[in-house]
């Protein structure tokens, strides 16, 4: 079983490596350079809007982790015990765990 951050980063990294096989497989097929500018500035655009909302969530926790601010250490406490109690936030919070499956590879998509 992995933890939650390490799944999260299994998560990302697969999702990473699927858009790397969907790019430069089109561009090889279409006689292009899968090292060009225009694909790297995709990869790049599409990658960024997976990764950077979960990494500052995660700086976000871990922050809060090692703050000795009882306020900060309090809303941590409230926010995961409101999760551990499932409901419509549970829910939502692991909609977004999965990520957007519009903005998900090709191979990936259901």
């Amino acid at each position: 079983m992995l933890p939650p951050i390490g799944a999260q980063g299994l998560n990302l990294g697969l999702r990473d490596a699927a858009l790397a096989v969907e790019l430069v497989s089109e561009m090889v097929k279409n006689g292009g350079d899968p090292g060009a500018r225009p694909v790297l500035d995709t990869y790049d655009r599409r990658r960024r809007r997976d990764v950077l909302p979960r990494s500052v969530l995660t700086d976000l926790l871990n922050r809060t982790l090692l703050s000795d601010m009882l306020p900060a250490q309090g809303l941590r406490s409230l926010g995961l015990a409101a999760l551990g109690h499932g409901g419509p936030l549970r829910r939502f919070v692991m909609r977004q765990g999965m990520g957007n499956p519009a903005d998900l590879p090709r191979m990936m998509q259901p």
